[in-house]
């Protein structure tokens, strides 16, 4: 099986089968293009000005830049060289990425082993990081140069350097995470609420290190400031619309029934206090695996920012031993998060592509239910 996922990565994320026309690490050009800008000065906070570099220089028609001044220390490493080096750079970055979400598994599993046999938890591993790998998802991140691996493999790192108590290094990786907000933000606000000052402090200032290029060269006004107005324009591209079929999420799925609901971020916010509330009733490690849940259901994302919840499989699949149902209910739900998009539109069945976000909300309850700890080994835990 792990075979099978490396072979699947190969081909749909760096070799591009069935990928049309599309060239290989094709974002990678949004940060070339505002790399460049940044090394003059200028600032791609401007969509006409940016739009314009994207068109002269790579010839995309492009919509605005939306990541934020503290990537700019990605964005000027991208640029250094040619467009063609960019996109390698990036793709082994992702490759790297990948390893390290490997490696956040393998040590979770060692920071608070479930008690099981290890036969049986080296094969929930191996079976996780198959998933990890082939998972369609990843493929997509990796042939589009996009940067959720690389932020997620940062988010889990700090995740688990938390879980250790290290604070300080815990912090700058969260900080270096948050070149991808929505991903990492209900992972700060629960760090706030588990009252972890250093932690929050040092992610913060790794944030503004981050962004002293383009505070130094176009100050605040043109850099945190021009990037917030700059997400206005993002957002209404074609592309980023609530019912363009690659964002993902609740209000998504809703404006595509023409429904629409005001932002979601507060049933986001209430179900991280919630989760943080009853967090001693599961292993502390996993609960990453729900709040990314909780991000792209109802924060805002794309359907490739799915790649890194497949640590979720651990846990679940330890959960559902000698369960057959649970087992059963895991792995349909899954495979209707993962059925590829392009086979229900060959069907004229576009529609039910948006069954994912029913199928993630299904996988996050039954994970809530199965994955509690029982009461024995959370008097264990709490054990000096």
């Amino acid at each position: 099986m792990l075979l099978l996922g490396i072979v699947a990565l190969l081909l749909f994320g760096y070799v591009g089968l069935a990928r049309g026309t599309s060239s290989f690490s094709f974002d990678a050009l949004y940060f070339y293009v505002s790399g460049e800008m940044w090394e003059t000065g200028a600032t791609p906070y401007d969509p006409v000005a940016f739009k314009g570099q994207m068109d002269s220089m790579v010839s995309i028609q492009s919509v605005s830049y939306a990541y934020p001044p503290n990537s700019a220390p990605f964005s000027l490493s991208l640029s250094v060289g040619s467009i063609r080096l960019a996109q390698i750079i990036i793709g082994s970055i992702n490759l790297a990425s990948i390893l390290g979400i490997l490696a956040f598994v393998h040590h979770a599993i060692r920071l608070d082993p479930p008690g099981v046999p290890e036969q049986e938890i080296r094969a929930a591993e191996i079976v996780t990081w198959a998933v990890i790998i082939g998972n369609p998802f990843t493929a997509h991140v990796v042939w589009m140069g996009q940067t959720t691996l690389f932020s997620a493999a940062f988010l889990l790192g700090s995740w688990l350097l938390a879980s250790r108590r290290l604070d300080l290094l815990a912090g700058i990786l969260l900080g270096i995470s948050a070149i991808k907000p929505q991903l990492v933000f209900l992972v700060g606000f629960w760090f706030l609420l588990d009252r972890r000052w250093q932690l929050v402090a040092a992610s913060a200032l790794t944030v503004v290190a981050m962004s002293g290029w383009p505070l130094w060269v176009n100050g605040l006004d043109g850099s945190w400031l021009a990037w917030v107005r700059s997400l206005m324009d993002y957002k209404d591209g074609v592309y980023n619309a609530l019912a363009f079929k690659h964002v993902f999420g609740l209000r998504s799925l809703l404006a595509t029934q023409d429904v629409l609901i005001p932002s979601t971020l507060p049933v986001a916010l209430v179900g991280t206090v919630l989760l943080y509330v009853f967090r001693r009733h599961y292993q502390g490690v996993w609960l990453i695996g729900p709040l990314l849940a909780l991000s792209v259901l109802f924060v805002y994302a794309h359907d490739y920012d799915l790649a890194p919840l497949a640590v979720m499989a651990f846990p679940l699949l330890i959960a559902a031993r000698g369960k057959p149902q649970v087992m059963a209910a895991i792995i349909l739900t899954v495979f209707v998060i993962y059925f590829p998009q392009r086979i229900w539109e060959s069907l004229d069945l576009a529609q039910f592509a948006r069954s994912r976000e029913v199928a993630l909300g299904a996988l996050l309850t039954l994970y809530l239910v199965v994955c509690r700890v029982p009461q024995r080994d959370r008097r264990l835990e709490a054990a000096p």
